[in-house]
């Protein structure tokens, strides 16, 4: 069932998408549904196959299974925004990979873990500078 909740779900999705830069003209997304308006107006409405094809249609390729539970919807936001983060880290320079294509839970996560291999980085690159600049040592 379709309900007010769905809707605030596919909003959340798609505010996450476009912050991380999606952009739903050049993908061509269609234009909301009327029955849309029914479920703002609080009515509950069935799913059938037409239904999911129009919702499917927001959400630009996300699952619609990603907007029928929060926990779901949760889920795919996270994934989003860690997706975003490996991005702009990537841009920076820092190209993040993990085992068996797991994701860490939260983006905060993966930029606490970029910011340990800066600082390690930064350590080794210290340890290095120091050696070299000892007397009686070549670099």
């Amino acid at each position: 069932m379709a309900d007010a909740a769905m809707l605030a779900r596919i909003d959340r999705v798609r505010a996450a998408l476009l912050a991380a830069g999606v952009d739903f003209k050049d993908l061509g997304a269609a234009p909301e549904p009327s029955w849309f308006a029914d479920l703002r107006a609080g009515q509950c409405l069935p799913l059938g196959p037409a239904e999911l094809e129009e919702t499917a249609d927001q959400l630009a390729g996300i699952a619609v299974e990603a907007v029928l539970s929060d926990e779901a919807c949760t889920t795919v936001i996270s994934h989003i925004e860690i997706l975003t983060t490996l991005r702009d880290l990537k841009a920076d320079g820092m190209d993040l990979r993990f085992c068996h294509g797991s994701l860490p839970p939260d983006a905060a996560t993966v930029r606490s873990l970029a910011d340990y291999v800066r600082a390690e980085i930064a350590a080794a690159a210290d340890a290095s500078a120091d050696t070299a600049a000892k007397p009686g040592r070549v670099a």
